[in-house]
């Protein structure tokens, strides 16, 4: 087997740099039409454009513009269930949220699609239980014992708390 010697030079070529900016600009924006800059703007921002509510169950494919009508169809895709119903309710709403981003009317109409393979996507946290759980003074003391030597905190409490709804799941 034949070994290939490599010389790295020591000289700087300080002339031969070039942003990578320079270079790839002129490439995306070749590459990238309008069309493409609304759809990738509406999938990036979707959360902050029609809001949580509907975001967890509603999600952006991509836009196409027909120019023998002059109007742009924005794709989405819902989870299986009446979910791709409740959009076609809301389309009027959808629309406003999307063109007043904009500023203009850079969406005409929806075009809404189920498939199976996708679900909701809750993100927001679920309501604090306001209502502690009762349970007798001998079992928080069996659970005090039980987690005095963690040292994290909140860990502690959280496993106080599982303990508790074990308990109390128990007695019932």
């Amino acid at each position: 087997m034949k070994k290939y010697k490599i010389n790295i030079s020591e000289e700087r070529h300080s002339s031969d740099l070039e942003s990578l900016g320079s270079i790839f600009m002129p490439i995306i924006k070749n590459s990238l039409s309008a069309e493409d800059l609304i759809g990738t703007d509406i999938i990036l921002n979707w959360r902050n454009i029609i809001g949580n509510e509907m975001a967890t169950f509603c999600q952006p494919l991509n836009t196409k513009y027909n120019p023998h009508t002059n109007c742009r169809t924005l794709y989405i895709e819902t989870p299986v269930g009446g979910f791709a119903l409740e959009i076609q309710h809301r389309e009027n709403y959808i629309l406003e949220k999307i063109n007043a981003y904009f500023g203009y009317q850079a969406i005409h109409k929806l075009n809404i699609s189920q498939n199976a393979n996708i679900r909701p996507m809750f993100t927001g946290k679920k309501a604090e239980n306001t209502q502690e759980l009762e349970v007798s003074e001998e079992d928080k003391k069996y659970l005090m014992q039980l987690t005095e030597e963690i040292k994290d905190e909140k860990l502690r409490e959280n496993l106080i708390k599982i303990g508790k709804k074990i308990l109390l799941a128990n007695k019932e």
